[in-house]
Order: structure tokens, then sequence, then C-alpha cells
């Protein structure tokens, strides 16, 4: 069952925090598509055993707040107390009635958080975080609402350079001869890209077209128990590219 819904569109604000090394501007972001949502609906009797609060988690892909799109995307993870089952109806004095003190100490937040402070730069960058009390209107009065806020990968930005250096030397007749990661430069400090290993460089005559493909020959994305189709885009799974489920990347 989803709870999160219908929030494309909608903004969330981040307060500013200013506790070393966690230094985030005040911010807003607003919520493009919803990405996915797992929800944990207990009982009064899974609550007897200390198995709460009922929750759940979504999560979104959203953008900066304002006029311009800069283009800058960041995923946003929602966590959301819920009415134990069976009393989401119920008045909201008896849904208030089971809101926590505080939220739960996600993993996630204290993985992300741990990660800055010990300055760990190949994980995605912790943005922001917040927490605050559900509104009267929503599933438990006072209950909590937890958002974390970070980058979206660094890799997906390199896959887009990668398509657009690789389809420029398309137009120049010459391919590696043979494709994989190695062939790949990558400048961190300049942002640069450029392809190598023309020693034994494939000549063609007729013009080439760019494939989806060739993300895997170059080792940008590797498959997961699928089959591989070797003429485009494995047929039961359309959107492998923009989706990261059954892909490791």
């Amino acid at each position: 069952m989803e709870y999160l819904t219908d929030l494309e569109g909608t903004q969330v604000t981040f307060d500013a925090v200013a506790d070393p090394p966690f230094n985030f501007p005040a911010q807003k972001w607003i919520i493009l598509e919803k990405l996915g949502e797992d929800s944990n609906r207990l009982t009064k009797e899974d609550i007897a055993a200390e198995l709460g609060p009922s929750d759940t988690a979504g999560k979104f892909l959203c953008r900066p707040a304002g006029e311009v799109d800069d283009n800058r995307r960041a995923f946003l993870r929602i966590y959301q107390q819920l009415p134990i089952a069976g009393t989401e109806t119920k008045k909201a004095a008896v849904r208030a009635s089971q809101a926590v003190n505080s939220p739960p100490d996600y993993p996630e937040l204290i993985a992300f958080r741990t990660f800055m402070k010990l300055g760990c730069d190949v994980v995605p960058r912790l943005l922001g975080y917040q927490e605050r009390q559900q509104d009267h209107d929503e599933g438990v009065p006072g209950g909590y609402i937890t958002y974390i806020l970070w980058e979206k990968s660094r890799w997906r930005a390199i896959r887009d350079q990668f398509r657009q250096v690789y389809t420029k030397f398309l137009l120049c007749g010459f391919i590696p001869c043979m494709a994989g990661p190695s062939k790949i430069i990558h400048d961190k400090s300049s942002g640069q890209m450029h392809i190598c290993g023309f020693k034994r460089a494939a000549r063609f005559d007729e013009p080439r077209q760019w494939s989806d493909i060739n993300y895997f020959l170059y080792g940008l994305i590797h498959p997961s128990g699928k089959r591989i189709y070797w003429e485009g885009t494995p047929p039961e799974t359309a959107d492998w590219i923009e989706d990261v489920n059954g892909w490791t990347w």
C-alpha cells in the first residue's frame, strides 16, 4: 500500500543546519517524480511487541525550487509515521495518541552523516536533512516526518558525458578496437573526458548511430542475471538505462 502519493510538484523546505561538518543552507526543493515506496504497516500486536512504529519510506527525484531549472537533481527520501493498521479512519485524536516522541534512528541518515564526517568522497554527498511533526490533517498528527536529501550520483553525469563524447568521434569513422573502461579518461578536477585506445582502431565507412549497449561495453553498467541483447535494449527491461533496478552501476 502506498501512502506518499500526489506529491509531484509540491515543495519541501529544509531549514539551515550549522553544526560542523554539517553546514547546509536553508533550501527548497520541488518533487518531480516518485521512484518508489516501501510501507511497514503494523498492527496493535506488532506495536505491543515493540516492532514499531508503523511507517513508510518513499524515494523521490527532485530539483531546486526556482523559476529557472538549472538541471541540478537530487534524491529525496521521506520517512513518515503511519497510523496503526485498522485505525486509519479513526478520529484525529485517536491517531495523534500514537505519535512517538522522536523519530527512529534511521541507518540511512546515520550512514550519510558518518560519510560526511569522515570525508568519504566515494558515496553521494548529503545535501540536507529535516525532521518535523505531522500536521493535524495528516495521518498521525504530531507524528514524525524525516526528510533526507542527497545528490544524484555523479555516475549518471559521467554516463551522459560519455554518450556525448562517444557520439562526437563516431562522426570521424573510427572506434577503439576493444571496448572497455580503460578506454575512458576522465579528469575529475576539470570534468573533461576523452576516449583513448586507438592503437588498433577499427575503421568503418557507413555512418554509425549511438547505441545504449555502449554503456555495457565500456563497463559503465553491469547486468545482474539478465540476458544481454546485443542488438539493442533488452525488451523485457525497456527502461534499463533510466532505471537502476536490476542493474549495477
